[in-house]
């Protein structure tokens, strides 16, 4: 299967990819749907044993293909990548079950995606140029994801997108093994990949430059993208890490003054308002009034209470005593978090612990870890927008002209064979 190129035409080849990446754009909007659904049925289970099923059958299918040539080091590698595959899967497990389905939709693409390119390359950068392909599909992905209404932009799906493509052309380098792919890239070869790694790279560039201040200015200004609503388009955003192992680790969009000077001046009009949306019912009513652009206090306090007030409820709702000490674990450090850094807002809502009820979770709580709260995980708070402009720029920059560099080279070497064709015939 893997040892020639496919009998179809190359055009047909490409066609398949593109085909499988369409059908993984136009299921964007009915996916949640379909999440939720199965989750009432059957539980958030039945994704992670899918997708190991399906990993399990595409191990044993590569082993039983290439039965006849299988080395020690091949098998390894085959059952290694599935073992890794595996452990990945189940370690979604906990509150994103339904995203390994990544691994089956872009481990399916990577295997297409060499297909394609096995009718013209037959060196080793062919496992590259796959996986850069794959990636740059898995970020169109998620920019659809963004511009479609209930769903949304994460950079954590492209990295498992990312890991499904590349896993799968580790396991066709080291483990299938394709007899009609051999030697190092040549200078056309290295053009191609300098060229797919500028595309991916400055796509993944622009993503990340993507802020809802710009959003916001080009939904407004430019004819035909006026449907983007910056409140819930978010792509990136930016912010601070803040806290210590002692009291907790959290992300935001405002500084530790600027939090605190808001819980001190808000606090009466914010408690009203948190105190009038506290029904679960009216939870989502709220975020979409009080959005992070909206008003990015109010938006992060009411999304902690939300959090500390499910897991209470999670942890006295369980039998598992270790269970318990983790949720009561969560519910006592977001508590923490809203004492030390929205205490005089939290102070004047009717959110407020009493001391009994405090010291029975603190007592309760499973204390061994440090804390990272979730909240807002998404923020990038390790750089600055400019930080990355310059580092993405930068690194298109080389890899184009690096691209143009091969490309000569590739040109001089392929004049150089003419002329020797030529020569050889006189």
């Amino acid at each position: 299967m893997f040892d020639h190129p496919p009998k179809e035409r190359e055009a047909l080849s490409w066609t398949y990819a593109a085909l499988w990446s369409g059908l993984t754009f136009a299921i964007v909007p009915f996916v949640r749907t379909g999440v939720d659904f199965v989750r009432e049925q059957v539980g958030s289970g039945i994704f992670i044993y899918t997708v190991a099923a399906a990993v399990i059958l595409a191990t044993s299918v590569a082993l039983f293909l290439t039965r006849h040539r299988l080395s020690l080091g091949s098998s390894a590698w085959l059952l290694g990548l599935s073992g890794l595959l595996l452990y990945l899967t189940f370690g979604l497990g906990e509150g994103r079950a339904e995203e390994a389905i990544h691994y089956v939709q872009y481990g399916t693409l990577s295997v297409l995606l060499f297909r394609a390119f096995s009718h013209r390359i037959r060196d080793h950068s062919i496992y590259l140029a796959s996986t850069l392909v794959g990636t740059f599909v898995g970020m169109v992905d998620e920019t659809v994801q963004w511009l479609t209404p209930g769903r949304v932009f994460d950079l954590r799906d492209i990295w498992l997108n990312f890991t499904a493509v590349a896993l799968v052309q580790i396991g066709l380098a080291a483990g299938i093994r394709p007899r009609m792919i051999a030697g190092a890239p040549g200078w056309e070869s290295l053009r191609r990949l300098c060229f797919l790694g500028a595309l991916t790279i400055g796509y993944l560039g622009l993503c990340h430059l993507n802020t809802p201040e710009r959003v916001a200015w080009y939904s407004s200004h430019v004819p035909g993208l006026g449907f983007i609503d910056p409140d819930r388009s978010i792509m990136v955003e930016y912010g601070y890490l803040h806290g210590d192992a002692a009291s907790g680790y959290f992300r935001s969009r405002l500084t530790v003054e600027d939090l605190r000077q808001s819980s001190r001046t808000r606090a009466e009009e914010g408690a009203r308002i948190l105190d009038r949306y506290r029904e679960r019912d009216d939870y989502a009513t709220f975020l979409e009034l009080y959005s992070p652009l909206a008003d990015p206090f109010l938006h992060e306090a009411r999304v902690h209470l939300f959090r500390r007030d499910f897991h209470l409820e999670r942890a006295l709702t369980l039998k598992d005593e270790d269970a318990q000490g983790r949720h009561f674990a969560t519910a006592y450090w977001e508590n923490r978090i809203l004492q030390d850094y929205f205490g005089e807002l939290l102070d004047a809502s009717s959110y407020r612990w009493t001391e009994e009820l405090e010291t029975d979770v603190r007592g309760k709580a499973d204390m061994a870890q440090a804390y990272d709260s979730w909240v807002s995980q998404h923020l990038i708070v390790s750089f600055s927008p400019r930080q990355l402009a310059f580092a993405f720029s930068y690194a298109v920059c080389a890899l184009l002209v690096m691209g143009v560099y091969a490309g000569r080279r590739a040109s001089r070497q392929k004049g150089a064979g003419k002329s020797t064709i030529r020569d050889s015939h006189r």
